[in-house]
């Protein structure tokens, strides 16, 4: 065995960085090149999307307590946002969101509501237990949006004298809050024998909702910082290009590392066949390398060259990019629920109504 100091092993040691090298760079150069080209057809694509009316269902909200038509003080609105997020979840199992707007959209207002409620997905997937109330400050127009799994606790008639025996009045006196409060808290009477059942099929239901309500609460800051965006980026082409790209150069990247790793895993038995490093072991060798003060120095050499001649890690790299494709897919489907709300569906059920000034 040559000693550690000669040529022969400082050649070794300079073909293995060299083979290292290669590896690092076809690795991240492949990458590289899929991302940016994914970036490209993402900006085209973006360019030629087609604008949108102004009717269509807006971004999901910030906040649960959405004041957009200035009915509450800012005070009472985050108060409330903070107990519709984590409160109800909890304790009723039902995602409730409250909207106001400004001004009605052209057209119909069950079919607007229907796809914004539709769109931001409130409430637990297959359970389907989310609501939206949208308040509409002209022309004084209110719409109850009912997931399906309330349509039974909570059907038409129910909603409809809630609305007209809690919101309706106040609103008709403008006290607004008051009718916010008073709507909330007969919903929570109505919820309470639906809550219930629920107790008896899943009781930790509520504790896995409120431990996702906390993880996707955000500092204040950020939250106003991306109602401005919104604001500015009315179309969503902004958000569709970044989150697109970055999406995009993630699973390109991760595929080049599986087709790396595929290929060093389909000339594994040629490379054991052939490798110089795996046959020159010896049983002295190792016991020189796995000596205490040895191996606490630096690790052992000969498995090094062995790893780094059969392409062991770049195996293990390809693994970990099937594990982050399949996780970055998986995120394609279920990306809309860290905005907001989980994976409700709503029917078209629910009442729409107004209310007059005296």
């Amino acid at each position: 065995m040559p000693p550690q100091g000669s040529p022969v092993v400082a050649d070794a040691s300079a073909a293995m960085d060299a083979r290292q090298g290669g590896s690092f760079a076809a690795r991240h150069g492949a990458a590289l090149a899929a991302g940016a080209t994914a970036l490209v057809l993402l900006a085209v694509a973006a360019a030629l999307l087609p604008r949108k009316s102004l009717d269509t269902p807006p971004a999901p909200p910030a906040h649960w307590f959405d004041d957009r038509g200035g009915l509450v003080s800012p005070g009472y609105a985050g108060a409330k946002s903070e107990y519709l997020q984590q409160y109800l979840p909890l304790f009723l199992h039902t995602s409730v969101l409250i909207v106001t707007e400004r001004s009605a959209p052209s057209g119909a207002i069950e079919d607007y509501t229907a796809r914004a409620a539709n769109a931001w997905r409130i409430g637990a997937k297959g359970a389907d237990n989310g609501m939206v109330l949208f308040v509409f400050r002209d022309p004084r127009t209110v719409r109850l949006e009912v997931g399906y799994g309330l349509e039974g606790p909570l059907p038409d008639v129910e909603a409809k004298h809630l609305v007209e025996a809690t919101l309706l009045p106040k609103f008709a006196a403008g006290l607004y809050e008051e009718g916010f409060d008073d709507f909330i808290f007969g919903l929570e009477k109505k919820l309470k024998v639906y809550a219930g059942e629920t107790d008896r099929t899943s009781s930790a239901t509520g504790i896995v909702e409120y431990v996702f309500g906390v993880l996707r609460q955000t500092p204040r800051v950020a939250r106003s910082v991306w109602t401005a965006f919104g604001a500015a980026d009315a179309q969503g082409r902004v958000v569709l290009v970044l989150f697109g790209a970055v999406l995009a150069s993630l699973l390109a990247y991760a595929l080049a590392g599986f087709v790396e790793g595929l290929l060093a895993l389909i000339q594994l038995p040629w490379r054991i066949a052939t490798g110089s490093a795996l046959h020159a072991l010896s049983r002295e060798r190792l016991a020189a390398e796995f000596a205490p003060a040895e191996f606490i120095r630096r690790p052992p050499r000969s498995l090094v060259a062995i790893a780094t001649e059969l392409r062991l890690t770049t195996i293990a790299w390809g693994l970990m990019c099937v594990a982050g494709f399949v996780v970055g897919v998986a995120f394609v489907g279920m990306g809309t629920e860290v905005f907001i709300g989980e994976r409700g569906q709503f029917s078209g059920a629910g009442i729409t109504t107004g209310w007059s000034v005296p």
